[in-house]
């Protein structure tokens, strides 16, 4: 068994058993607490907080994937980019890799390295 199953199956088990209640627990009015319904609450519970999760965390940096990867394959000779903190101007696109101009010295990288096309200035140097 793998370490990643092996994982899965107790984070599994944790979760499983942690949704039930102590044995022998009295609910309201001296009630007997029925487990079953204990553990649907608490998945129910689970289920809203990881949608709550998808909507703010998850799905953003999908959004944001998605938009860079459409500006990766934009990228053409001439564009003004910022790419690893430095400014300079695409020369070549080849493939996955970009060649940049910036002062005296070019430079060969990923093109995923680009992290912005701008016309003026960067968005990090407003004064």
């Amino acid at each position: 068994m793998t370490f990643a199953r092996r994982a899965w199956l107790v984070l599994t088990l944790a979760v499983v058993t942690g949704c039930l209640p102590p044995p022998g627990q009295q609910g309201q009015g001296g009630q007997p607490v029925d487990p079953k319904a204990e553990m649907i609450k608490m998945l129910g519970m689970m289920v809203i907080f990881f949608i709550i999760m998808w909507v703010l965390l998850i799905r953003p940096q999908q959004k944001k994937q998605r938009e860079h990867d459409e500006m990766v394959k934009q990228l053409k000779a001439g564009d003004k980019v910022v790419a690893n903190g430095m400014v300079g101007t695409i020369v070549s696109v080849r493939g996955n890799k970009v060649t940049v101009r910036s002062g005296d010295s070019k430079f060969e990288m990923l093109s995923y390295a680009v992290s912005e096309v701008y016309e003026d200035e960067p968005k990090g140097e407003k004064d």
